[in-house]
């Protein structure tokens, strides 16, 4: 294990030894745990140690980045970062300019009760084949798969502007996917769950198996039991995690700025694009799978308005990004783990509650649906998107009617966003991951919310 001082030293020998703007070294120092059962076997039964420092370095203008997992030559790691850098500056025309932050010194301490790491391993395996037992008791559940990881351990973040930042980092996930059969019918339906404030917790008291469970055989039997759908523009009353999907894949990808500058977002912002009750955020959320104090550039992280009251507001940044903006940093580089350089991501993004009930949204729909979950998706950065449903259900003369099976949706978010008509006083998030050439655990939700068109079904 790597100690403060250790690495003190090594940017100590940077400082004195590389000419350079900006020197970073990001420790990390975590364990993790994988565990997958498949209808009664264990598959996957692993513990993993991740170690390693990253080392990113600005020179004349331009990035240079290496990792090295062999702490003994963190010197020559160093100088390699520091080479790439120089050789890039000489092909760059525009220099990166990084925007000014005040240094941090902290330590952040982990909010869970139970870490995944004072839990024995007997007792995970036990909460695994209870859940699948669980499922099991139904018969058209033909087939289970849960897959179950957490870490923890130690991460620190060092500059040359003087930032000391150590995480004691911990987290847990768990995602289960179903698959049932009834009357040759096959339907499939999937659940997940994480957190990096809830420790064990959240297996126990706030997830409980039986809980997951009954959320995940709804999943299931709504297909079984569904019909088509029509296939048209029709009312339509999106439930959180769709309003959630929404919001991340279609418009908050738009809104990292790496993104923005390619995306319709560069042109809008500022303007009205959203009836004004319409507010979508980047923030804290109580339980939310992004959550953390700061980003790995050391930058406190803060609570933005992507769309205020319809207006297209704010975008996130990282000091590169924000420099280029004329904007503060608002703390969204990350990066995967030490083997890759920060980038622009997404955290908690989510739509703010209005003040409909879920009653007076659906009263006056003759037809329409309801779209509670879905099962994958895609998005452009036109916004347009694509998301197959794997929980809907018809909405007939302001009633919730039958379930609905194989549907999928597709609309252009941008389009979609006019023709918002009622938001929920509810609040719901989703917790998983997302990809952009690195993972990263994000959540996503909101209230319910009516589209009065914008969303094509089938």
């Amino acid at each position: 294990m790597m100690n403060m001082e250790s690495l003190e030293k090594a940017l100590k020998w940077a400082e004195e030894n590389i000419k350079a703007e900006y020197i970073e070294l990001r420790y990390e120092d975590l364990k993790r745990t994988t565990l997958t059962l498949k209808d009664g076997v264990f598959t996957s039964f692993t513990e993993k140690l991740n170690r390693g420092v990253a080392i990113r370095v600005l020179a004349n203008g331009a990035w240079g980045f290496s990792s090295t997992s062999d702490l003994s030559k963190l010197e020559e790691a160093i100088k390699e970062a520091y080479k790439l850098a120089k050789s890039a500056s000489e092909t760059k025309k525009e220099k990166i300019e990084l925007a000014e932050i005040k240094p941090v010194e902290d330590f952040v301490k982990s909010k869970m009760k139970v870490k995944p790491r004072e839990v024995d391993i007997e007792e995970k395996v036990k909460h695994l084949t209870e859940l699948e037992k669980l499922l099991k008791e139904d018969e058209t559940v033909k087939s289970v798969n849960i897959r179950y990881e957490d870490g923890g351990g130690q991460k620190i973040l060092l500059t040359n502007e003087g930032t000391r930042i150590e995480w004691d980092y911990n987290y847990l996930w768990q995602s289960v996917y179903v698959t049932g059969k009834k009357e040759g019918k096959l339907a499939m339906a999937r659940d997940s769950i994480g957190a990096v404030d809830y420790g064990w917790e959240l297996m126990t008291e706030k997830e409980p198996n039986e809980k997951v469970k009954d959320r995940l055989l709804r999943k299931l039997h709504s297909q079984l039991n569904g019909v088509a759908p029509k296939r048209g523009e029709f009312p339509v009353v999106a439930g959180p995690i769709i309003v959630g999907l929404i919001a991340h894949e279609a418009l908050g990808h738009l809104a990292e700025a790496d993104l923005t500058m390619n995306s319709p977002f560069k042109d809008l912002l500022g303007k009205q694009i959203a009836p004004e009750y319409v507010t979508m955020s980047e923030r804290y959320v109580e339980g939310g799978f992004g959550n953390d104090k700061y980003d790995d550039e050391g930058v406190p992280v803060k609570d933005i308005h992507i769309i205020e009251n319809g207006i297209l507001k704010e975008i996130m940044l990282n000091r590169e990004y924000a420099a280029k903006f004329n904007m503060e940093p608002n703390g969204h580089a990350r990066a995967q783990d030490y083997r890759y350089p920060p980038i622009i991501r997404m955290r908690n993004t989510v739509f703010e509650p209005g003040d409909w009930s879920f009653e007076e949204m659906i009263e006056d729909i003759k037809f329409g649906y309801y779209l509670v979950d879905f099962r994958g998706g895609q998005a452009q950065l036109n916004s347009a998107f694509q998301v197959g449903i794997q929980e809907g259900y018809v909405i007939r003369n302001g009633e919730i009617a039958e379930p609905i099976r194989d549907t999928s949706i597709t609309g252009v978010a941008i389009e979609a966003l006019k023709k918002i008509s009622a938001v929920g006083k509810d609040f719901a998030i989703e917790t998983g991951f997302c990809g952009k050439g690195q993972i990263a655990f994000v959540s996503s939700g909101g209230p319910h919310m009516r589209f009065d068109g914008g969303i094509i079904i089938g």
